[in-house]
Order: C-alpha cells, then sequence, then structure tokens
C-alpha cells in the first residue's frame, strides 16, 4: 500500500471512529472552506473515491479536481482542495 492510501485509511478510520473530528479540525484550520452539510447523490459520476473506510469516503471531482468527505449517509461533512484536505488528514 502507497503512503498517500496509508494516510488516507488511517484518517478515514480515524474520522469514522469519531465523525466530530472533521468540525474539530475545520474550526482551527486556515485552509478549510466553509460546508453546508448536505446531502450528495453518492458521487457515483463526477466523482473518484479515492479511499473508503466503513462507509466513509474521501472523494475527488473528475471535472474540477477539488475533493470531499462523504458520511455512511453520503452526507458532504467537509470539502476542499487537495492541500486542505491533506491538512486536516494530517491533523487527524
Amino acid at each position: 500500500m502507497a503512503l498517500t492510501e496509508i494516510i488516507i485509511t488511517r484518517a478515514l478510520t480515524k474520522i469514522a471512529s469519531d465523525p466530530q473530528v472533521i468540525g474539530r479540525l475545520l474550526n482551527c484550520s486556515d485552509s478549510s472552506m466553509p460546508n453546508i452539510e448536505t446531502y450528495t447523490m453518492g458521487g457515483y459520476f463526477f466523482w473518484d473515491t479515492i479511499g473508503n473506510v466503513n462507509g466513509w469516503r474521501l472523494q475527488r471531482n473528475r471535472v474540477f479536481g477539488n475533493y470531499r468527505i462523504i458520511d455512511p449517509d453520503d452526507i458532504r461533512k467537509a470539502w476542499g482542495g487537495e492541500k486542505a484536505i491533506i491538512e486536516i488528514f494530517r491533523k487527524i
């Protein structure tokens, strides 16, 4: 498993065990994007799933290249550019 996959898997595992960690990190991060939690359609057409742990998914948009974190109920919990999402994962 590549280092990036290990980081993604560990971060998604942490998020799955403590979903509020995303909000805490976004509240103290300069690189976070404002997020309104909203249902998604699962991202099967415009999104590539980069990692999946217990239904929590990190996805990358095929058109725009931005990232998002989706919970098992298909609710967007965080989004942003690659640097912002990687920063969130590093803090986790």
